[in-house]
C-alpha cells in the first residue's frame, strides 16, 4: 500500500506546479484550464485518497495525507509531531480515534481539532 502512495509523490508535484501556475495565470480563462488539468489529474488518485482529503485537496493537503497516512501504518518508522497530526485534523475527515489515542494520548492540539 505504501508503495502505491509513495507513486502518488511526482503526480502531487505536478499538481503543485499547477497551482503555482494558476496563482500567475495572466487571465481568468487560462486559470481555468489550469484548474480543469489539476481537477482531472486529480481524480486520477484512489477513492481513500480522494475521500479522505476531500476537505483539504491542495498539494499541501495531499502531502499532509500521506505523511499521516504513513504513520499510522508504520509509527515507528514514519514518526510525526502531534502538531502536525493536529493540522490533518482540522483538513480532514475522521481517522480513528482510539488509534490516535494510542499515539498521543495526552495531546490537546489533537483533541481540540476533533
Amino acid at each position: 500500500m505504501a508503495e502505491d502512495y509513495a507513486a502518488l509523490i511526482p503526480v502531487i508535484d505536478l499538481l503543485e506546479g499547477l497551482e503555482a501556475l494558476m496563482d500567475q495565470a495572466p487571465s481568468v480563462e487560462i486559470e481555468q484550464i489550469l484548474q480543469a488539468a489539476w481537477l482531472q489529474v486529480s481524480e486520477t488518485f484512489p477513492e481513500d485518497f480522494l475521500a479522505a482529503t476531500c476537505a483539504d485537496a491542495g498539494a499541501a493537503g495531499l502531502r499532509r495525507y500521506l505523511r499521516v497516512k504513513a504513520f499510522f501504518d508504520n509509527p515507528s518508522q514514519h514518526p510525526i509531531q502531534g502538531a502536525e497530526l493536529a493540522d490533518y485534523y482540522h483538513h480532514r475527515l475522521p481517522l480513528a480515534e482510539e488509534r490516535v489515542d494510542f499515539f498521543f494520548p495526552n495531546s490537546p492540539d489533537i483533541k481540540d481539532k476533533r
